[in-house]
């Protein structure tokens, strides 16, 4: 009867193997498991561990050649990651480096990288019998050894699936000195007419790993020379991509910025994305357009983080002269949107110092920042993901441009078209950017309280959105910094918009105590708004009361306590639950609040006498009185005001 022969099991494959005697045999199912590779589909791990030690040098290569295609397959690796495989093979290697067993020395490494694959038991038996020290003596010695290329590419893609572990494994090859090697592997490759371009890619992976395993690890500054001399030398996308990724984990530190700057690694990267867009242009490159896309992003966000160091931004900038500066400006005005915005980008972080401000405001770098603003939020052809990255990038940049006081009238001009922005923009970064800006320009400047009030209802009702916020924290306490400038500028009836005061009860109890005291002026304000002032010195905002010694501070208690508030700004300040904010914003800063946000605090306290019984319940007076007991450094005046508050509030019903 015809029909397939029955599939033979495990152990019988095994039985053949272990009965095979004559030499020329076991070599031919040698050769038959090594053909199969992966797809072999029994287990032979107790013959190879047997034959792997065999006298016959040939059996043994064949052995060492079998286990490592057969360990490609994932479900087989860790039957065979045990010492009986691993240390024979760590023995082999230990053997003299000579011409004469070169191909057997390939396959034990071949066969340990295999072996490492996402494979932990195989990396701690290497730990433990001193494989790591082993390999890296191999590839010292086939450095500059022409006959060990294999060798030496395939011990540094071990060594990579090695590190690739984890922090444990890749710290052991930083203490066998294995970065000084790998540099010296790649100036060899940069003196070469033609690099290796696979061996160059697998050191880099390896010094991407071990870096991104440790991001603390800080490579020698003759590594990263190193690095920019192979971006310099390569003009392969895949070598580019990997140096320009390395080089941005390294420039995290700030003397590595300096080091690309100073070595011209910022021209060259420009310089280069200029060629590859031409080229791609031009249809000159045939890759794949994802990994263009990858290699452009890596190196605009080269350019920017080595524009983040102070040290490299002023290097770069040399007084306006800089040739990588006057190439940035030049990006502004570029038809491609990634050069546009690492162009915009570079500016704003030039824009970092007032100096340079100034000068680039009487450059007009300003009105092009405005232009292409406004230009990418009014361009329905281009895709939101791009508009909304050029908008943002130009907001940073005119945000830093209006922060001297000196620039401050040139870039009022922008406030029209900012505020337009305002109630469309639904990007939460984006969001965060213009508040910002809008906030800078509104600082000092009351010529343009008019054109926020004439905006008010839309203004004022988006800011107090985007500050409700709670899961975009930085847009939200943007927002609530804009309401409190503009607290400052516009009539209270502008701030009946839902939220705006709850907005800024909010940001009472921001942890940061800039923050803390503006939401408390402007909320006193506010408060004040319906009430004449009888004098010049209570017609002060707080802040400028509390900078007084104890003897020029006015009782306000008595003048003001009294005093019939809004009932609308009351409501509001009722609804948005004042006093339990009050009693927060006291219990967890009474200790470290600042002098002048304690005297803001008790003057607000003091004009919404109206609330006291509220105040009552809400245990404020507990609250005064533990910032008594916790400031004696406050002022005797300020201390009896307090005092006061508490002794009245206590009274009301």
């Amino acid at each position: 009867m015809e029909g397939s022969a029955p599939k033979k099991s495990t152990s019988f494959e095994t039985l053949v193997i272990q009965n095979i005697s004559n030499v020329s045999d076991l070599k031919a199912k040698l050769n038959e498991i090594i053909d199969s590779g992966k797809s072999y589909e029994y287990d032979v791990s107790s013959c190879l561990k047997t034959l792997i030690r065999n006298d016959d040098q040939t059996i043994v290569l064949l052995c060492v050649q079998a286990l490592a295609e057969i360990v490609k397959c994932e479900s087989k690796r860790e039957t065979y990651a045990t010492p009986d495989i691993i240390e024979p093979i760590l023995t082999l290697l230990k053997k003299a480096s000579t011409s004469t067993n070169c191909e057997l020395l390939k396959h034990c490494v071949r066969a340990l990288g295999n072996l490492c694959c996402d494979c932990d038991s195989s990396r701690d038996i290497l730990l433990e019998n001193n494989g790591i020290t082993i390999l890296i003596d191999i590839l010292k010695s086939s450095v500059d050894n022409s006959k060990f290329s294999d060798i030496k590419l395939f011990t540094c893609k071990t060594l990579l699936n090695f590190c690739i572990g984890g922090k444990k494994y890749s710290e052991h090859l930083v203490k066998d000195d294995i970065i000084e090697l790998l540099r010296k592997i790649l100036m060899v490759e940069c003196y070469k007419d033609c690099m290796d371009e696979a061996e160059v890619t697998t050191v880099l992976q390896l010094l991407s790993v071990i870096n991104d395993n440790d991001p603390e690890v800080m490579y020698p500054e003759e590594v990263n020379k190193t690095v920019l001399n192979v971006l310099e030398e390569s003009t392969s996308i895949d070598v580019s991509d990997l140096c320009l990724e390395l080089l941005n984990s390294q420039a995290e530190n700030d003397s590595v910025k300096t080091l690309i700057a100073k070595q011209g690694g910022v021209q060259l990267v420009s310089v280069r994305l200029e060629q590859l867009i031409q080229r791609l242009e031009n249809g000159g490159l045939d890759v794949d357009t994802s990994e263009i896309d990858d290699v452009m992003k890596q190196a605009c966000d080269l350019i920017i983080v080595v524009l983040t160091g102070d040290e490299a931004m002023e290097h770069l900038y040399r007084k306006g002269t800089g040739e990588v500066y006057r190439t940035m400006v030049r990006w502004l005005d570029s038809d491609n949107h990634q050069l546009l915005t690492t162009g915009t980008l570079a500016i704003g972080n030039f824009a970092r110092k007032d100096e340079y401000c100034l000068q680039l405001m009487e450059n007009k770098i300003f009105d092009k920042l405005l232009y292409i603003f406004e230009s990418y939020r009014n361009n329905s052809n281009i895709d939101a993901r791009t508009a909304t990255k050029a908008q943002h990038a130009a907001l940073g940049a005119l945000r830093n441009l209006s922060v001297p006081a000196a620039n401050k009238r040139s870039a009022a001009r922008a406030a029209p078209a900012l505020l337009a922005a305002l109630p469309s923009v639904t990007d939460p970064r984006l969001a965060d950017q213009l508040l910002a800006a809008l906030r800078l320009l509104l600082d000092g400047q009351t010529s343009l309280s008019q054109i926020f009030a004439h905006r008010h209802n839309s203004s004022t009702r988006r800011s107090a959105r985007w500050g409700s916020a709670g899961e975009h924290p930085r847009a939200a306490a943007e927002a609530g910094r804009l309401l409190a400038r503009a607290a400052r500028l516009i009539s209270q009836n502008n701030f009946q918009e839902p939220g705006c005061i709850s907005c800024l009860v909010n940001m009472m109890v921001s942890p940061h105590s800039i923050m803390q005291s503006e939401a408390i002026v402007a909320l006193t304000l506010l408060a004040a708004a319906g009430n004449e002032p009888s004098t010049p010195e209570q017609a002060k905002t707080p802040s400028e009361q509390g900078a007084k010694t104890s003897q020029e501070q006015p009782d306000t208690n008595q003048t003001n306590s009294e005093a019939d508030s809004s009932p609308d700004i009351m409501g509001a300040l009722l609804q948005a639950e004042l006093p339990s904010h009050a009693v927060l914003l006291l219990d967890t800063n009474c200790g470290k609040m600042p002098a002048e946000v304690a005297h803001n605090l008790v003057a607000l306290l003091e004009l919404t006498g109206a609330l006291r019984p509220q105040y009552k319940a809400a245990t404020l007076p507990r609250a005064l009185s533990a910032l008594l007991q916790a400031r004696p450094d406050l002022n005797t005046d300020l201390r009896d005001r307090i005092q006061r508050l508490v002794d009245t509030i206590e009274e009301s019903n």
